[in-house]
């Protein structure tokens, strides 16, 4: 099983993150966050924190890919969704057409709305 640093490691890997910038962004040293990187030295909780909201805030989507890694989910890209489709039994079919049936109803709501605001704003 991966430890904390090594799927730390990978998500700023996958994601094109510079230490030298995630220190920056963080205060945290980059030797720190090279030994933590490593798997020499830990970090606190709340450090951690910061290095995961830093990493997220230089590349979108580092977050929520580190927490993929850590709660054991396979990682999927959007193509796989035609995939996951044709795998899907009948019931599960039915399901995803209702909530595609509710999306488009919300969508047109809204922009119904913004049409009605629209013309309000207008006249």
């Amino acid at each position: 099983m991966a430890r904390i640093h090594q799927l730390f490691k990978n998500s700023m890997d996958k994601y094109g993150v510079q230490g030298k910038e995630l220190a920056a962004i963080t205060g945290v040293s980059t030797t720190h966050l090279s030994e933590f990187r490593n798997g020499k030295k830990s970090v606190s909780l709340e450090v951690f924190e910061e290095l995961l909201e830093g990493m997220d805030h230089l590349s979108p989507g580092a977050k929520k890919h580190f927490c993929q890694l850590l709660a054991g989910e396979k990682l999927r890209e959007n193509t796989d969704l035609i995939q996951l489709i044709d795998d899907a039994d009948d019931e599960t079919i039915d399901q995803i057409m209702l909530a595609i049936g509710r999306k488009m109803k919300r969508s047109r709501e809204v922009q119904h709305n913004l049409v009605n605001f629209s013309e309000a704003i207008a006249v």
